[in-house]
């Protein structure tokens, strides 16, 4: 099997692939959720260093637009504007 990681030991990789294939699904989900976690908090970190006059909303809605599209970007900026003034 060609290797997964350059910079990974082919011993160590294939007991992590043993160690993954045989966890319960509850822990595999959980895995998943926790780099999905750290990737989103990652990403949003790097756009407030790119624009540190930034609020935290303003970043928020930025990494929706990037993600998720400028459409919904959109709406919720429309949302939060409408929010505010009632």
């Amino acid at each position: 099997m060609k290797p997964l990681w350059e910079d990974t030991d082919p011993d160590t990789e294939a007991e992590l692939i043993r160690r993954l294939r045989e966890a319960p699904p509850s822990s595999r989900f959980e895995l998943a959720d926790a780099l999905s976690f750290t990737t989103i908090w990652l990403s949003r970190q790097a756009l407030a260093r790119l624009r540190p006059d930034a609020s935290a909303v303003e970043i928020l809605l930025e990494w929706v637009g990037l993600h998720y599209g400028r459409d919904l970007e959109l709406e919720l900026r429309l949302h939060f504007r409408r929010r505010s003034s009632v």
